[in-house]
């Protein structure tokens, strides 16, 4: 509740709702035992050895996304008409309800503390969810999928909700929002217009929002873009921001990593986790002592992925868009922490 309540409005997974924080917490539990069912999801907390019991940060994953009743984007695609009288041609951009992601496994939820913010702390957190999938790979997905936040003005407002989804349940953005994060997106199915939509119709200001992705989201952005993921023409219903993703087999910190006992690891800093669920732990530090706290022994298997490796990845740049709206970079420049 302290975390969420810090975060402030805008990250509706982890709402300041007591009751919501806690069936997250109890559903997570049970999918660690492997009892969580199709709403199985896993929550990863980040605290200081110091301070325990203090969540400083919190990452998600959803193993089975839309399990219950599907989970819809659009698709941006176009459509091109020519005249055979006036011998003109018009290409015209149409979204498309596409639920392509059902089935698939997201990643999500990613917030720090705003006194960790550029310190690594929501790096750390988003490689160790990687690092969780690679170590019980057959209760996740073959296909990772994030969504980030669409772009809003200055005044919290999504020009693409006022333009289409206002029209159909007259709530602003914000109460949509937390009615999608309390209720689930199952509150606005029924009524959610199905046909497609061609964004000419479409105010300017919603236009210019398509695939593009909230300032406070480039940061968690270029993250992924960094593991592999990729925007292929996929968006949010309710604020069009762009949704990214890449085959398990090709996410940068799983293909890296490798199991070994804690004696076989080198001096040398790295990322390092346990291997099972039960005790699933992830750190950084030198390999062969930073498991020292957790009391395990030298004979325990651990997944490890060099520091330097993951710092300096030099894959070729892969573009997130077809334009400059989502931006991605190559390498994922990491700092060295304590936790």
């Amino acid at each position: 509740m302290a975390l969420a309540a810090a975060l402030g409005p805008g990250m509706t997974t982890l709402p300041a709702d007591r009751d919501v924080l806690q069936r997250k917490a109890e559903c997570a539990a049970a999918s660690f035992r492997g009892q969580g069912g199709d709403e199985a999801q896993y929550l990863l907390g980040l605290c200081e050895r110091s301070a325990p019991q203090r969540v400083l940060g919190v990452a998600g994953i959803y193993p089975n996304v839309g399990a219950r009743y599907g989970f819809f984007s659009y698709r941006v695609g176009s459509l091109i008409q020519r005249s055979r009288l006036s011998d003109r041609a018009a290409r015209l951009q149409v979204l498309s309800i596409d639920n392509g992601y059902t089935g698939a496994t997201e990643v999500g939820s990613l917030a720090v503390h705003p006194s960790l913010r550029g310190r690594g702390a929501g790096k750390l957190l988003a490689k160790a969810r990687y690092l969780l999938i690679a170590a019980a790979p057959e209760r996740f997905g073959s296909r990772i999928m994030a969504e980030m936040r669409g772009w809003q003005d200055d005044g919290g407002r999504s020009p693409f909700w006022d333009a289409v989804g206002r029209k159909f349940f007259d709530v602003d953005f914000a109460l949509a929002d937390r009615l999608s994060a309390v209720e689930g997106a199952a509150y606005f199915a029924d009524l959610w217009p199905k046909l497609p939509i061609y964004s000419a119709l479409l105010p300017d200001d919603a236009r210019r929002s398509i695939g593009r992705a909230h300032s406070a989201s480039q940061s968690a952005l270029d993250m992924l873009a960094s593991e592999g993921f990729v925007f292929e023409d996929m968006i949010d219903l309710f604020d069009a921001g762009p949704q990214v993703s890449a085959d398990v087999a090709d996410i940068v910190t799983i293909r890296a990593s490798q199991c070994a006992s804690i004696a076989e690891l080198p001096e040398a800093t790295a990322l390092v986790s346990t291997n099972t669920l039960s005790d699933f732990r992830v750190w950084v530090g030198p390999a062969r002592d930073a498991g020292a706290p957790l009391r395990l022994a030298r004979a325990d298997c651990v997944r490890s992925v060099s520091w330097i490796q993951v710092r300096a990845q030099t894959a070729p740049p892969r573009r997130c868009s077809r334009d400059d709206r989502v931006p991605s970079k190559a390498g994922c420049r990491q700092e060295p922490m304590a936790w």
